[in-house]
């Protein structure tokens, strides 16, 4: 009886373990080959929730030094995007971007660089920008950027992934199912996001 019981605590330990078991990947961020720091994804399973948490500390010289810190926080439930909260902090100005579903359609409410939107969206979606960094999106046909709320179609070309968000078009590029970098257009810079090894 002991040793079931023991046996039976273990299994419990070693699946809550699995259940909330994180994983970690480290980016590289870069303009024009020159390092600018680095990006961190997680990924977290929390009972029937799945969290995504995108972290990343740049600086780099736009007439002027720019320091941003940026950070993405998205919750799926099931399949569904649940919630995301985006806050980019930089030595020029505060960003944020809040999305949240509620019933039947996501409340939207964004502010970012030279781009502001308050409106709802009725319908779900299954995937969002986080879930890049872990899933390549084989099945997926379009996705939410959570810092600009806005919907985007993903298009499969040549070797890589194409979106467009907001006029910016980026590249997403797997090997055997894994991000391996991605190219992104941004108003500022253009950067690369490279998986380190």
């Amino acid at each position: 009886m002991g040793k079931r019981l023991g046996l039976l605590i273990i299994g419990l330990i070693f699946k809550a373990n699995f259940l909330s078991a994180q994983e970690v990947i480290k980016y590289d961020v870069s303009i024009a080959g020159i390092s600018i720091g680095e990006m961190v994804a997680k990924r977290e399973k929390k009972g029937e929730e799945l969290h995504y948490e995108l972290k990343s500390n740049v600086s780099f010289w736009f007439f002027g030094k720019i320091n941003l810190d940026y950070l993405t926080k998205v919750v799926y439930q099931g399949k569904r995007l649940n919630k995301a909260n985006v806050s980019s902090k930089t030595n020029r100005g505060n960003f944020q971007s809040d999305i949240l579903w509620n019933g039947d359609h996501y409340k939207i409410k964004s502010s970012n660089y030279k781009h502001e939107l308050d409106t709802v969206i009725q319908r779900p979606f299954l995937f969002s920008a986080a879930v890049f960094y872990f899933e390549e999106p084989v099945q997926a046909k379009e996705f939410l950027a959570e810092a600009y709320g806005l919907p985007s179609p993903i298009k499969k070309v040549k070797d890589y992934y194409e979106v467009n968000v907001n006029g910016n078009t980026n590249r997403f590029y797997y090997v055997d199912g894994k991000l391996e970098k991605a190219v992104m257009e941004f108003p500022i810079k253009n950067y690369v996001v490279k998986r380190k090894q």
